[in-house]
């Protein structure tokens, strides 16, 4: 099981997503957010994610056009789940993922 947590700043909003293999090789997909813009993004993405998903731009749900209509395009819950995913199926190294902590956007408007 691999969990990522989005810290929204900018809006106020926070997004666990976690990620836990299935027998099959999918992944069980459970996103719990105070926004309501997640949620829908939730319902039209569903529980289960392939590899495909998570390692293919052009045929991934998670980042289908259709599937992200209800969040704003600065919306990180997107990157949020590939990085669960890629945590739970080896592509990221979980002791690193540890080591490092967070990665940080930063803003410096002049």
């Amino acid at each position: 099981m691999a969990t990522v947590t989005v810290d929204m700043k900018f809006c106020e909003k926070k997004i666990e997503i976690t990620v836990t293999p299935r027998e099959d090789g999918d992944l069980d997909l459970v996103i719990d957010t105070d926004c309501d813009n997640v949620r829908s993004y939730y319902e039209k993405l569903g529980r289960i994610l392939t590899a495909d998903d998570v390692t293919d731009n052009e045929h991934s749900k998670v980042l289908d056009k259709q599937t992200c209509a209800p969040l704003t395009m600065t919306c990180m819950a997107p990157v949020g789940v590939i990085n669960a995913a890629w945590l739970e199926l080896g592509l990221l190294s979980k002791s690193r993922a540890n080591a490092v902590g967070e990665n940080v956007m930063m803003f410096r408007p002049e």
